[in-house]
């Protein structure tokens, strides 16, 4: 397992996306079985975006504050604060909030940059997990 992998799987409230068997549909395929895998809801977000957020800002911070891919989130996150570095990303939707948790989870500051597009409940839902929002006007 890669060193930052397992650091997702000791963020708080982790646990595996549950499998659910679909018996019909594997008869109909004529196939012993058919699980789907079910993230509609993984660290209390409807989105799969919390793992590769998770993964990406473990990564990017431990590069940033020179320490091993091996370090916790904890470590991680505290060596952060003491350099000062801000979570400043860009999004339409899940990835900004997936980001903002990131942000909530390490005690680093979050910037979303959004458009002025963006649906009022999406932004409501990145501002609920402490980030800073930011329109971009684009061109």
């Amino acid at each position: 397992m890669q060193p930052s992998i397992g650091s997702v799987l000791r963020l708080p409230s982790y646990a595996p996306a549950p499998l659910h068997s679909l018996p019909d549909l594997a008869r109909s395929l004529n196939v012993a079985h058919v699980f789907v895998k079910d993230e509609s809801s993984l660290f209390g977000l409807p989105s799969f975006k919390i793992l590769g957020a998770s993964w990406a800002i473990h990564r990017a911070l431990a590069v940033k504050t020179d320490l091993p891919l091996t370090t916790t989130l904890d470590e991680v996150g505290k060596a952060a604060r003491a350099k000062g570095v801000d979570l400043v990303t860009c999004s339409e939707r899940n990835w900004g909030r997936a980001v903002a948790r990131m942000g909530k989870i390490l005690g680093a500051p979050v910037t979303v940059l959004i458009s002025e597009n963006m649906d009022e409940s999406t932004k409501e839902k990145i501002a609920s997990e402490g980030a800073k929002i930011v329109f971009n006007p684009g061109k």
